[in-house]
């Protein structure tokens, strides 16, 4: 079972073991009184620590999800599950987060190269 890092109402989830080693998805739950539900806000979290570029967080998902006290952080694991699983979604912020990180070690190398 994937294990969860708790950070209030916060919850780190690792997607190594759904294929995306270096990766994880950090998720913030706030239960809304008038929709009664729960809104969750997901980013892609990197790991990678060697990059110069930092970037810490970069944000994917927002939407209202259904859920007790006890039974959100299940639910938001389900979640992740589904999207990484059956529909690749993280794909394409992981792709969009490397071509990232290759402009700026290409704009790096063309500056260092000026001076």
């Amino acid at each position: 079972m994937t294990r969860l890092k708790r950070i209030g109402c916060t919850v780190d989830v690792d997607l190594k073991n759904y294929g995306y080693a270096g990766y994880s998805v950090e998720c913030t739950y706030k239960y809304m009184k008038k929709k009664e539900m729960y809104l969750l806000r997901m980013g892609l979290k990197p790991k990678n620590s060697e990059n110069r570029m930092k970037i810490e967080f970069q944000e994917i998902d927002t939407q209202y999800i259904s859920g007790t006290r006890e039974t959100i952080e299940e639910h938001i694991l389900r979640i992740i599950e589904q999207a990484a699983c059956h529909h690749k979604f993280f794909d394409k912020y992981i792709e969009r987060y490397e071509y990232e990180c290759k402009c700026f070690d290409i704009g790096n190398t063309i500056l260092e190269n000026v001076h």
